[in-house]
C-alpha cells in the first residue's frame, strides 16, 4: 500500500502549519541594480517621513535577500522562469474562451480532486475536496495559516487584476490617505475595449482614499496609474516598489512589471504568494473596508465628477456569498478569470485563491463551493489536504 504523499499521489496529509518557502529565482532580485533601482524611487518620490524611512529599511532588507536567491539557485531542481508572452485580450460578455498554453502557464485540465483510496481518505464528516475548474487555487484558515487545500499552488502564472491587492498595499504603505492625486493623461487615455476603467478623467483631483475605492471595486487601470503616479512619480518607480515589498513580504514566486495587472512580459505570482500577500494586506483597516464594499458613490465637487462604482466581486453582490468580505477580482487573455475571495462564519475566516479559471460563472461557483467545504473543514479540525504542484488525479 502506498503512503500518503509518496511518488505519484496527488494529495500530502499534513498538520494545517503554515510552509515556509524560500525564494530561489535570480531574476525577481535583480542584484544590485534592484536595491539600486530603489534607492532612485526614493530621491524622485515626494514621500511622506515615515515611508522614506520604510523604504530605506526595506532596501537594507531586500540588498540582504539578494544574496539568499544567488545561492538557492544552484539547485538542480529549479527550472529558471520563463517570460510571459505580452498579449492583449478583452473581457468576453458572457462565455471565455481560454488563452493559448504558454510554457509557463500549462493549460491543465479541470480539477477534480477524487484522491486514491490507497493514499487519501475523507475527511470524517464532509468527505473529499470537492471538485473546481481552477488548475491553480488555494484555501486556508487565514486566521491560523493552515492550508487546506492547495493545487498547483506554487506555479509561477500570470495573476492579471489581482496585481492590484499590491497596487494598494504600496499606496497604503508609502501615501497617505488624504494625499490629493490629480489624474494625468497616461491614466485617462486606456482604450476601454482593452482595460477595466474607473471612468476617471485627465486633470481631475482625488484624493488616494477615493482612488482606493476607483483601484479596488470597478478595478480601475486608469486609477491604477493614477495612484502609481500620485505616490511615486511615475508607473515606473511604483513598479519598484511593488517589487521591493514583494521580497520583504516573502513573496518567492511573485514579479511586477506593471500597477494593473494587464499582460506584460515578465508579471507573475503564485497561488501561495497571492494569498500569502493578501493576508498582509487584509491587516490594513482601509484595505479591509474597501474590499468589503460593494458599492461606493462620490459625489461631484469642483475638483472632480460624481462616480458610482460597484465591485466586480460578485460574491458580495450579484451572486451574495453569506459572510464573504473580499477581496478581487482578475481577468487577462493569458491569465483566464481570477479570483481572490475572503469570508467569515463565526470566528472562522478563509481566504481563497483561484487563478486561470475558464468563465466568469466557473471562478465564483468554485469559490462558494471552496467556502462551504472549509468552514464544514474548519469546524472539525481535520488534517490538511495539499495536491501537489503539477499532479494529475486519478
Amino acid at each position: 500500500m502506498r503512503q500518503a504523499g509518496a511518488a505519484g499521489s496527488p494529495y500530502v496529509v499534513g498538520t494545517g502549519a503554515p510552509r515556509a518557502r524560500l525564494g530561489t529565482r535570480t531574476s525577481l532580485f535583480q542584484g544590485d541594480g534592484f536595491v539600486a533601482q530603489g534607492r532612485d524611487v526614493a530621491r524622485a518620490a515626494a514621500f511622506p517621513v515615515h515611508a522614506r524611512l520604510r523604504l530605506l529599511s526595506l532596501l537594507a532588507l531586500a540588498g540582504l535577500a539578494t544574496l539568499l536567491p544567488l545561492l538557492a539557485a544552484c539547485s538542480p531542481s529549479d527550472p529558471p522562469p520563463v517570460a510571459r508572452a505580452t498579449t492583449t485580450a478583452t473581457r468576453p460578455a458572457a462565455t471565455h474562451t481560454p488563452a493559448p498554453a504558454s510554457p509557463t502557464a500549462t493549460s491543465v485540465p479541470t480539477v477534480s480532486p477524487t484522491p486514491d483510496p490507497e493514499t487519501e481518505t475523507d475527511v470524517p464528516g464532509i468527505g473529499l475536496p470537492p471538485a473546481i475548474s481552477a488548475p491553480y487555487a488555494l484555501l486556508m484558515n487565514s486566521d491560523s495559516g493552515a492550508v487546506y487545500l492547495a493545487a498547483g499552488a506554487d506555479t509561477p502564472v500570470p495573476m492579471a487584476s489581482t496585481t492590484k491587492i499590491m497596487t494598494a498595499y504600496v499606496a497604503l504603505t508609502f501615501s497617505q490617505l488624504d494625499q490629493p492625486i490629480t489624474v494625468g493623461p497616461d491614466a485617462a487615455s486606456f482604450d476601454p475595449t482593452f482595460a477595466s476603467l474607473a471612468g476617471l478623467r485627465d486633470g481631475e483631483t482625488l484624493t488616494l482614499r477615493e482612488l482606493l475605492y476607483a483601484l479596488l471595486l470597478p478595478s480601475g487601470d486608469d486609477a491604477a496609474v493614477a495612484i502609481a503616479d500620485g505616490v511615486a512619480g511615475s508607473q515606473q518607480h511604483f513598479v519598484a516598489l511593488m517589487n521591493v515589498e514583494a521580497v520583504v513580504l516573502g513573496l518567492s514566486d511573485t514579479h511586477y512589471a506593471d500597477v494593473h495587472g494587464l499582460d506584460t512580459a515578465d508579471h507573475f505570482t503564485t497561488a501561495r504568494d497571492l494569498a500569502r500577500l493578501t493576508r498582509f494586506a487584509l491587516r490594513l483597516p482601509t484595505f479591509a473596508r474597501i474590499v468589503a464594499t460593494n458599492t461606493y458613490t462620490l459625489a461631484p465637487t469642483t475638483r472632480h465628477h460624481g462616480y458610482f462604482w460597484s465591485s466586480t466581486n460578485e460574491l458580495l453582490g450579484a451572486r451574495p456569498y453569506a459572510g464573504a468580505t473580499g477581496v478581487k477580482t482578475g481577468f487577462t487573455g493569458n491569465a483566464g478569470e481570477c479570483l481572490v475571495f475572503t469570508a467569515q462564519r463565526a470566528n472562522t475566516h478563509l481566504l481563497g485563491v483561484l487563478l486561470d479559471e475558464p468563465s466568469d460563472d466557473a471562478r465564483f461557483s468554485d469559490a462558494a463551493t471552496l467556502l462551504d467545504w472549509g468552514f464544514a473543514r474548519a469546524r472539525l479540525s481535520a488534517p490538511t489536504i495539499h495536491r501537489q504542484p503539477g499532479a494529475a488525479h486519478p
